[in-house]
């Protein structure tokens, strides 16, 4: 695509969503600021727009106070196993940096990226799978109750199932304004993943199509080589087409889609990194 038709990519990041200490085999934690990079790198027109950290309050809408309140205070062992309050602080910005791309995306009716993970294991007062704070339910429920969406779908093609989102979904009875789709609860192999593909337009437009906004956790541990996988066993041509037709149906029905990284544990760290890029790829190439 020539350079003067390449789509302005709205990024949602602060440099405090990233931390570095105590995360352990998860890479998520160091994601944003890499990928990033990276887009910028690939030529992309890459816009970072302001972000700000959740209050207790707001991450609260999803969760139960006692618990943000322990994790925040570092009373509480956090996704990542320990009680660290930098890690603690960029949980309040990864969340935040996801809300503020969803606002955004919804008032102005455009697409937004939020370069986070660690969202879907998160239930609603317990960590688990490196995710504390489930910032996909925090932003439905704001977008819901500040600025009257009525309602908002969460597709989470991470390999893994979004169990805490639907945890979540369910304790603060908002299953009758989110719809939400996790790959992680199918059984897509090899043999089928390319049937899969095939119906996912429809699968799309099944499950979304009366919905203001989609979430799109753009996860590439289903990818074939990833150590994690469990759902997808994706080629590197199929994650790209996977990101390439959620955003061409989705401009199709004329939804706006807030997308982030959810997860990716491939070795070296380069080849979680070029999957993202084809996220970004698949979404210029999409318009």
């Amino acid at each position: 695509m020539p350079e003067n038709q390449l789509k302005e990519m709205l990024v949602f990041y602060n440099k405090k969503q990233n931390v570095n200490e105590g995360v352990g085999y998860s890479p998520s934690a160091k994601k944003p600021k890499l990928v990033v990079h990276a887009w910028k790198q690939s030529g992309y027109p890459v816009s970072i727009k302001k972000t700000r950290p959740l209050s207790l309050e707001e991450i609260s809408v999803a969760h139960d106070r006692n618990y943000v309140k322990g994790i925040l205070n570092g009373k509480i062992k956090n996704g990542f196993g320990n009680k660290s309050l930098n890690v603690a602080k960029s949980l309040q910005w990864t969340t935040g940096s996801f809300y503020c791309a969803a606002a955004h995306a919804y008032l102005h009716k455009t697409n937004t990226f939020s370069p986070t993970s660690g969202f879907h294991h998160a239930g609603y007062n317990y960590a688990k799978g490196f995710c504390t704070f489930s910032g996909l339910t925090i932003a439905a429920i704001l977008l819901s109750r500040q600025h009257k969406a009525q309602r908002i779908g969460i597709l989470d093609l991470d390999s893994h199932e979004g169990d805490g989102t639907t945890n979540t979904i369910y304790k603060t009875n908002s299953d009758d304004f989110i719809s939400h789709y996790s790959l992680g609860e199918y059984d897509i192999q090899k043999h089928n993943n390319k049937e899969w593909l095939d119906d996912l337009p429809n699968l799309i437009k099944t499950n979304f199509s009366d919905c203001d906004i989609i979430f799109y956790q753009a996860g590439v541990d289903c990818h074939e080589d990833d150590p994690e996988v469990h759902s997808g066993h994706f080629t590197t041509e199929q994650i790209y087409l996977r990101d390439k037709l959620v955003y061409s149906t989705c401009i199709e029905l004329k939804i706006p889609v807030v997308t982030n990284l959810a997860g990716g544990y491939q070795k070296p760290f380069q080849k979680i990194i070029d999957l993202h890029n084809l996220t970004a790829k698949a979404f210029q190439e999409s318009q």
